[in-house]
């Protein structure tokens, strides 16, 4: 067997600063400038979520029921949609995200709701239904406590004051 040795090649000086400045524009670079396979980072309309754009996300529609053509036999799925009559369907959820316009009432103002529905008679008008919700106002905070039922104490108006 012979022994060959061979001599680790010499880099010159030019393929040296070649070197050199590719290692620093590599190193300057973003991680996705570094990693180009992994794409950049989107908004996927689809998920709602952040992710990168090499991740294909598909849609998945409900199915309504299945149709057979009875010559063929060919089946073929019907896909629900939402109704184009409505908000919803139109320009979609996502678009009216945010506060309820009526929102639930807390489990205070249940209360209160019920308090002034047993106070009320059967056939009332507008002076008897406040009438009602200001007795029912002081009953609840008679028993639970000022907060919720009456404007702050700060908020209070003097009698003989005029505003």
């Amino acid at each position: 067997m012979i022994d060959l040795e061979f001599e680790p090649p010499k880099p010159t000086p030019g393929g040296l600063a070649a070197s050199m400045a590719a290692l620093e524009k590599i190193k300057r670079r973003s991680f996705s400038e570094r990693n180009p396979e992994l794409g950049k980072m989107i908004k996927c309309q689809i998920c709602q979520k952040r992710h990168r754009s090499s991740i294909k996300c598909v849609q998945v529609f409900a199915t309504k029921w299945w149709e057979e053509d009875l010559e063929t036999g060919v089946v073929e799925p019907i896909f629900a949609s939402a109704d184009q009559n409505t908000r919803f369907g139109v320009v979609g959820h996502a678009a009216f995200k945010g506060k309820r316009l009526h929102p639930h009432p807390s489990r205070r103002n249940l209360q209160l709701i019920e308090a002034v529905r047993a106070l009320l008679p059967d056939e009332y008008d507008d002076s008897d239904l406040k009438k009602a919700r200001a007795r029912a106002r002081r009953m609840l905070a008679n028993k639970l406590g000022r907060h919720g039922f009456f404007p702050p104490v700060w908020m209070k108006q003097e009698k003989g004051k005029d505003a």
